[in-house]
């Protein structure tokens, strides 16, 4: 049976977490470290050369991951969603929306971490049997990307090595209950697209 994380740092009536001054901080703190932004004895963070090249290089990127469906499945997780390599599951994997997927953070391409690393906005497309559902999250600079099994999109700005993106506006529950329910069928594919803007 599949261990599931419970990602509860915030609560379901909020679903879409406050940018606390603690994660902006957080965020240029992972950007100086990498030598993108210098702090100022203004106390201003200003991008560095390295990291105005990097702001001018960086273009759309888009990449595709494929999964099936599941008979267990029941996508009720009020905070993510998740794609796993898993081939079975039970059904107290609330979170999980897609099986046997081809792909996990790790396969995923270097441009698309690259892109997801930049913490610009992420925009996720699923679609299944002729139906789409569109959701918009963030990267962030800390993102590890490293997991061998599954991708996982956070309503809150929790990261882990499966963690794709964060600040999510939807999560499992949230989901078209159209969509919700073609996601039992294991014949079904999804189409998982995503494009970082």
């Amino acid at each position: 049976m599949k261990k599931v994380e419970k990602d509860l740092s915030h609560s379901p009536e909020r679903p879409m977490p406050e940018i606390t001054p603690e994660m902006i901080r957080t965020t240029f703190e992972a950007l100086e470290a990498k030598g993108m932004v210098h702090y100022t004895e203004q106390g201003v963070f200003i991008p560095t050369e390295k990291g105005w090249k990097l702001l001018m290089e960086i273009k759309p990127v888009k990449e595709e991951i494929v999964a099936y469906g599941h008979p267990n499945i029941t996508a009720n997780h009020p905070t993510t969603f998740e794609i796993t390599k898993d081939e079975e599951i039970g059904k107290d994997a609330d979170c999980i929306i897609g099986v046997k997927a081809n792909k996990s953070c790790k396969d995923l391409s270097e441009e698309l971490k690259s892109g997801l690393r930049s913490g610009r906005k992420i925009e996720i497309t699923i679609e299944v049997e002729g139906m789409e559902e569109k959701i918009v999250a963030y990267g962030s600079p800390a993102l590890e990307l490293s997991d061998e099994k599954d991708i996982v999109v956070r309503k809150s700005d929790f990261i882990d090595g499966r963690t794709l993106c964060i600040l999510a506006d939807k999560a499992a529950k949230d989901l078209n209950k159209e969509i919700r329910k073609k996601l039992r069928d294991p014949n079904a594919q999804i189409k998982i697209i995503i494009e970082v803007k």
